[in-house]
């Protein structure tokens, strides 16, 4: 890919002024364009490097202290240990409660009495049944 202005601003916005931080495979390209381009690449150097330098100041100065951190860090709340014994004791019960309705409903179905389809549809539906076709009833 030849080097032009826009691809040299793009590795400047992207890496930095310092050559060693561009692509291998661009630096001799850009190197070679800001010779070529002297003083349209000094303008560009000039403001990355401005930019490079607020950054590595902004770096260093982000630095947290040690005994802040520790500080806030005993003040933060703590999380819970587990789950309240109110909430087992209701989880429990609720667990009981469905045993017992599922395990008691169970027990209240109706029973087959006979193996005929009819009577299951029947019993089903609470209604009387009979096994003659075509009664509208």
């Amino acid at each position: 890919m030849a080097m032009n202005r826009e691809r040299f601003e793009q590795l400047l916005d992207a890496y930095g002024a310092d050559p060693k931080r561009w692509p291998s495979s661009e630096r001799a390209a850009a190197e070679a364009y800001a010779q070529a381009h002297a003083a349209e690449a000094a303008v560009l150097l000039r403001e990355a490097r401005g930019l490079d330098a607020a950054m590595d100041a902004a770096r260093e100065t982000v630095k947290p202290d040690p005994a802040r951190v520790a500080a806030i860090l005993a003040k933060a709340p703590k999380p819970a240990a587990g789950v309240p014994q109110a909430a087992r004791w209701a989880l429990a019960a609720c667990a009981v409660l469905g045993v017992t309705l599922g395990y008691g409903g169970g027990l209240m179905a109706p029973t087959a009495m006979a193996d005929d389809e009819a009577y299951y549809l029947a019993s089903a539906f609470d209604t009387p049944w009979t096994l003659d076709e075509g009664d509208d009833g």
